[in-house]
């Protein structure tokens, strides 16, 4: 998510907020009469109804609702997850020639290489990019009999690796794993042979 989605975000939520406490508070003074105490008893809809009724409002409704439709979904496909590049330029390029890497397979390297080192199960590599940052993730989950300290060390080894690799560029690692999966009570495979 850029940075001016995430301004935006903040400040419509902001927005709302305040306008749903406004709503609120409005709401207590017309019960209680706090503040203000002309509230009538009776709601007049005299207006309304001279708009609703007119022959164009079908149509500006309709569409607002196509426009307010479009708005949310601009607003949903914004908020996607997006894959970042698979290549990614070198700060070694310059005039003479143009250093790029493909990101995405040392990933699956990087992923591929704890799953030797560690007990993880179904390791995974996937590249995200966050601003300038490009982000090497590496996912899987962890074996029930693993040692915590192996595991330490491999994660931070295959750090360590990826970050060497990329010395002087914005590419970072992150490992996530996951819990062992627990193995349901009362179930048993069984086979049948016949």
């Amino acid at each position: 998510m850029t940075r001016t989605l995430l301004g935006l975000d903040r400040l419509l939520v902001l927005v709302v907020g305040l306008a749903l406490v406004a709503l609120g508070l409005l709401a207590v003074d017309w019960q209680y009469h706090l503040l203000f105490s002309s509230y009538d008893d009776t709601v007049r809809t005299g207006a309304a109804e001279d708009v609703v009724t007119t022959a164009w409002w079908p149509w500006v409704l309709a569409v607002a609702g196509v426009l307010l439709g479009l708005l949310g979904l601009w607003w949903l496909l914004a908020h996607l997850r997006r894959e970042a590049s698979s290549t990614t330029r070198l700060s070694a390029s310059d005039e003479t020639g143009r250093l790029e890497v493909d990101v995405r397979s040392v990933a699956t390297a990087a992923a591929a290489h704890l799953g030797t080192i560690a007990p993880v199960v179904d390791p995974s590599g996937t590249v995200r990019s966050y601003g300038a940052t490009t982000l090497v993730e590496l996912r899987g989950r962890v074996d029930p009999a693993a040692d915590v300290e192996a595991l330490t060390e491999a994660v931070a080894t295959t750090s360590q690796h990826v970050a060497a690799a990329f010395p002087d560029d914005r590419v970072e690692c992150r490992v996530v794993l996951d819990a062992p999966q627990r193995r349901r009570r009362g179930r048993t495979t069984r086979v049948r042979v016949r």
